[in-house]
């Protein structure tokens, strides 16, 4: 298994480093229902002590680097933001003191890639200037988009076409149109070529109110359930259970995009059994909870 760690710098971009994590789940989930076993471990680190804010005001829980790295890591990621200048000028202690950590553990890192101007600063600050052996240098590498950066690594490891399958079923779908984006399930579009998975996934659209099992699920198809879950997961990447939460997701993310509906309202029509699920839903998957989603079209209300 392959270990993937995640640093965090404070001010992180919260969708890159979001995207790209997803990204590796979803390796594994197609990997799984190819009987494969989990290709990653994605685990997530800051150089500080406790949570670590994104440039979404969202403060994530995360590990402390270790003083050492007693095995080899395959790959770090360093996810900072766009303030490229500060670094330079005026790098923190902390900056300091991680670019540090870096240059000493670089004969342990098989690949040390940036999301970021910042975190680009920072590894090639470590890395750029020739004063390590070859030994001591990782393979130092840089994108601006977490999922692409995901998806390069992921058709290294396991094949160009489990990559292209993670990026047909990659959800959250983000459209970026300036500063907001968009969540969207896929699964009743791309998703999957099934027009039987496809069908299903309307009827799900449709009746979100409803209490919706595998049982269910399965009887719409007539299958067995053990059958109906095993098809599903192999049409999709995704459990029934997963599926039914995305569309949820969706149908409730429409509605933050479009409607100035009270949250509740909105939990409530999309099929969630509270507000409070729903917005774990929404920090769990999308990354910010549904005040933070709203302000991205409406500012603050």
């Amino acid at each position: 298994m392959s270990e993937v760690w995640f640093i965090l710098l404070e001010g992180f971009d919260l969708f890159e480093a979001g995207a790209a994590s997803h990204a590796f789940d979803l390796a594994n989930r197609i990997g799984y229902a190819a009987q494969r076993p989990a290709t990653y471990a994605v685990r997530f680190f800051t150089n500080g002590v406790g949570p670590v804010r994104s440039n979404g005001e969202v403060a994530l829980n995360a590990q402390p680097l270790p003083d050492e790295l007693a095995d080899r890591v395959d790959r770090v990621i360093l996810v900072g933001d766009d303030k490229a200048t500060e670094v330079l000028q005026h790098p923190s202690v902390a900056q300091l003191e991680l670019m540090a950590w870096l240059a000493r553990q670089g004969s342990r890192i098989g690949q040390l890639a940036s999301i970021g101007e910042a975190a680009f600063v920072m590894t090639h600050s470590a890395f750029g200037e020739q004063r390590h052996a070859p030994s001591e240098r990782p393979d130092v590498s840089a994108s601006t988009s977490g999922i692409d950066l995901a998806l390069r690594m992921i058709a290294v490891d396991v094949g160009h076409s489990a990559a292209m399958q993670v990026a047909m079923q990659f959800l959250p779908v983000p459209e970026r149109f300036g500063a907001p984006f968009r969540f969207r399930s896929n699964l009743r579009g791309g998703a999957c070529s099934d027009e039987r998975v496809l069908s299903l996934n309307r009827w799900i659209a449709s009746h979100l109110r409803q209490r919706l099992t595998n049982d269910q699920l399965a009887q719409r198809l007539t299958m067995t359930e053990r059958t109906f879950s095993r098809f599903y997961l192999r049409a999709t990447g995704i459990t029934p259970a997963r599926a039914v939460e995305c569309i949820r997701l969706e149908h409730a993310c429409q509605a933050v995009e479009t409607t100035l509906m009270s949250f509740k309202e909105i939990a409530q029509r999309s099929g969630f059994s509270s507000e409070e699920v729903m917005r774990r839903t929404f920090v769990r998957v999308v990354k910010m909870p549904p005040s933070l989603y709203r302000q991205q079209f409406y500012g603050r209300v």
